[in-house]
């Protein structure tokens, strides 16, 4: 029987890729095709055993009048019969695709992850611990075939050639799971006919309208002409390339851990020796691993990659790689850094002329704060990042601040980062600054003296 077979291949897909546990939630993307509501049917016999709770998510795209509606309807409906709500999204993808300067395919799939991870985000709120959450969704083995064809041409690597990951953590730590990506869709129709299970049939899949669509209908034809088992071998080669994948991706891990010297939310710097000392495989990933930890997680190519070497091993010391997204790879003397901009709204900080028995019975913190002779300094102080001609006083004479920089072996691409306080072109006072400047920099002139009846004190206050 398909039911079955399809059944089974689902339950030795979840088992060995450990995509579902006891008691958990599953946020499942329900559009009414065949291949959702026949994902939605097998969970729904699983759950009584597994003791899962299903949470539907259906996205009306407005793409296609009138069917849409009723895609919508079918939906609602099938919850229903089952007890359950199912949370419904409308919202016109066309428009957004016109907005936002994307196809509307891309536009769906941002509506769609979006409205997942909305439900995930509810369910977390109400107390549903994020382990304990999955979000499950009905792609195919013939999906998978056609996404590795999809990327062939438009020029991808080894990991492209893996297809999708039955399992993976998504940009917003949930778990994403694709329990029917062992499943021809050819099973899945029988499926579906033969539990009289109704799906709605999208017809603009039948139609050479898409990229995805010409490979299904016209390219996967003419390559059975060659091979009548195409699509089993492209399968294989997903699989073989998956291996691989997950073992230097592995290997990459591990040697990211070695090479960070810091990390935080918008950074990662590395040991640019030992990058240098990894093999090309493993030092692209280590990379690759970089940049997904501060949120880039799409739209590296093979072109970045081989680029970020030239970064890598490059002579210069803050030579810098422009990426997507505001993202970029920076060389920072012997270290090599990933990282995006960020807003340089800097510290907080507060001025005010205080009398000098007042400044003595106040009570602040070393480093945190800056004192000028008033009635020497005048006004016109200001809170700002560095402009060109930028000077601070030290004894017998000046320096640039543009050498002050470089004699602290402050990176290139944090100058424009650092606030400080300044008269002009003159630079008063600059705080300390976790990572780069161990202590504050403070202007020899206009020094309290004991003539100083008047200060003028800048405080840090954040």
């Amino acid at each position: 029987m398909e039911y079955d077979m399809v059944k089974e291949t689902i339950l030795n897909t979840i088992k060995k890729y450990d995509l579902i546990g006891e008691e958990m939630h599953i946020v499942l993307g329900l559009s009414g095709g065949p291949d959702s509501v026949c994902l939605f049917h097998v969970l729904m016999s699983l759950a009584p055993e597994l003791g899962l709770t299903l949470h539907p998510v259906h996205v009306n795209h407005q793409i296609r009048p009138g069917d849409a509606e009723h895609d919508q309807k079918y939906v609602e409906d099938l919850c229903a019969s089952h007890g359950l709500t199912c949370r419904t999204v409308v919202f016109d993808c066309n428009q957004m695709a016109a907005d936002e300067g994307m196809t509307s395919e891309e536009a769906g799939r941002t509506v769609r992850y979006g409205a997942f991870h909305d439900e995930a985000r509810a369910l977390e709120i109400g107390g549903v611990p994020k382990n304990m959450i999955r979000i499950a969704v009905a792609h195919n083995a013939d999906d998978q075939v056609e996404t590795v064809l999809f990327r062939l041409l438009r020029g991808t690597g080894p990991d492209g050639m893996a297809g999708m990951d039955h399992y993976r953590v998504d940009e917003e730590g949930y778990a994403l799971i694709r329990p029917l990506l062992d499943v021809w869709k050819s099973d899945v129709l029988n499926y579906c006919e033969e539990n009289r299970l109704d799906p709605c049939i999208d017809y603009t899949n039948g139609q050479a309208i898409y990229s995805r669509n010409r490979i299904r209908l016209e390219l996967i034809p003419y390559l059975q002409g060659y091979n009548p088992n195409i699509k089993e071998a492209v399968l294989r080669l997903s699989s073989v390339a998956s291996v691989d994948k997950d073992y230097l991706t592995s290997q990459a891990r591990e040697a990211l851990a070695v090479a960070v010297r810091i990390r935080n939310d918008h950074e990662v710097i590395m040991d640019g020796q030992r990058l240098q000392a990894l093999g090309t495989p493993v030092r692209r990933r280590v990379i690759g691993l970089a940049f997904k930890e501060i949120g880039l997680v799409e739209d590296l190519t093979f072109a970045h990659f081989t680029d970020s070497d030239k970064i890598i091993f490059s002579d210069k010391p803050s030579a810098r790689l422009d990426l997507p997204h505001g993202y970029y790879l920076t060389k920072v003397y012997g270290d090599v850094k990933a990282a995006r901009e960020a807003m340089n709204t800097g510290p907080s900080c507060r001025m005010s002329t205080v009398t000098k028995a007042d400044f003595l019975g106040m009570n602040l913190t070393k480093g945190s704060f800056a004192a000028f002779d008033a009635d020497a300094l005048g006004g016109g102080v200001v809170w700002r990042t560095r402009q060109e001609g930028d000077r601070i006083a030290i004894k017998g004479g000046s320096k640039k601040l543009q050498d002050l920089f470089v004699d602290l072996k402050i990176p290139k691409d944090r100058r424009d980062t650092i606030w400080f306080a300044a008269k002009g072109r003159e630079v008063l006072f600059i705080p300390a600054v976790e990572g780069l400047l161990d202590r504050g920099r403070y202007s020899a002139d206009y020094c309290i003296n004991s003539s100083t009846k008047n200060l003028f004190l800048i405080e840090i206050v954040s």
